[in-house]
């Protein structure tokens, strides 16, 4: 009886286990069913989106190429050009290549944007679409304040000059830009001890055009015409004056100084017997020191374009419209 029992009670055991391990079968089977139906639909329902999303692609540029490219109230009627230094609007509608009766929407306004800038002498370009048919072109150049005279390796005198960033530009051409601006041009100080190897010499060329700003700035004829700054020196300007004066400035504060320069020039105007200065150095803020000429020295070194006369044309932005 008792080894009976035993062998029953191991009977339903082993029923059990091998039922467990159909059932773990079968469902196993069921689940790899299911994820590849899964899989499927996935599949089908991508298909079906890019199926759509490239129809209406189509026919989105089926429209705009022939329809709304070709309605005739959207063709341009007039090319509106905005320029502020030597380019002629003319010029500009040519390197913008835009024909009149091309539609608007067809003009692709960032890549137009890009070439215009790419011209050295545009510093920025500006598009606008004015619907129904107008297109404006806004243009500011580049406005050069030195020149530079590098000597090149076989020793002939380069000139190249620089704007207000410190980019550079090549003179205008006198047979293809106005005479004022080319003379403008060529009366721009020049900038020397400019060195590209050393090390802060993109730093002092811009404290050497920070210069320049302020002095323009300065009101017209109170200061003498410069004729050149040098950066030679670390940490200050030398600025040689069309009447022989040399005078330093320390690097900053360039409209006190040239406040400065210009008290000390009126004073000794107003002095019976008026004086002339060969050099003074504004970069010591008290009791600046003056080196004074000759009382023979002025008459026969005094230079023709001295104070006095009128001041030397200058790049200045003149903005103008045209409409075409």
């Amino acid at each position: 009886m008792f080894g009976r029992d035993q062998e029953n009670r191991r009977r339903p055991r082993s029923g059990t286990v091998l039922e467990a391990r159909l059932r773990s079968d079968a469902g196993g089977g069921g689940g790899t069913g299911g994820s590849a139906s899964r899989s499927g639909r996935w599949l089908l329902r991508t298909a079906v989106i890019l199926v759509l999303g490239a129809s209406a692609a189509a026919g989105g540029w089926w429209v705009r190429e022939n329809w709304v490219h070709r309605i005739p109230s959207l063709a341009i009627r007039e090319v509106v050009v905005e320029v502020d230094g030597v380019l002629s609007p003319d010029e500009v509608r040519r390197l913008a290549g835009v024909p009149k009766g091309r539609n608007i929407l067809s003009v692709d306004l960032p890549s137009l944007r890009d070439r215009l800038q790419n011209h050295p002498r545009i510093a920025s370009a500006r598009i606008v679409a004015e619907f129904p048919g107008t297109l404006l072109i806004g243009i500011r150049e580049r406005l050069p304040l030195v020149a530079v005279e590098p000597l090149s390796r076989n020793g002939l005198q380069a000139r190249y000059l620089l704007d207000e960033t410190g980019h550079l530009l090549l003179p205008l051409e006198p047979s293809s830009a106005p005479a004022e601006a080319v003379e403008a041009e060529a009366a721009l100080p020049v900038l020397l001890g400019h060195d590209p190897r050393r090390p802060t010499a993109r730093a002092d060329t811009l404290r050497a055009l920070d210069f320049v700003r302020a002095y323009e700035a300065a009101a017209p004829g109170s200061l003498p015409e410069i004729r050149s700054v040098s950066i030679a020196e670390p940490g200050v300007l030398v600025v040689a004056t069309a009447d022989g004066t040399e005078v330093t400035f320390t690097a900053g504060d360039y409209a006190l100084q040239l406040q400065r320069w210009g008290d000390i020039l009126r004073q000794l105007t107003a002095l019976a017997e008026p004086r002339t200065i060969r050099s003074l150095d504004l970069s010591v803020r008290q009791n600046s020191p003056i080196r004074w000429n000759e009382p023979s020295e002025p008459a026969a070194t005094k230079d023709p374009d001295a104070p006095g006369r009128a001041p030397r044309p200058r790049p200045k932005r003149q903005p103008r419209r045209s409409h075409a």
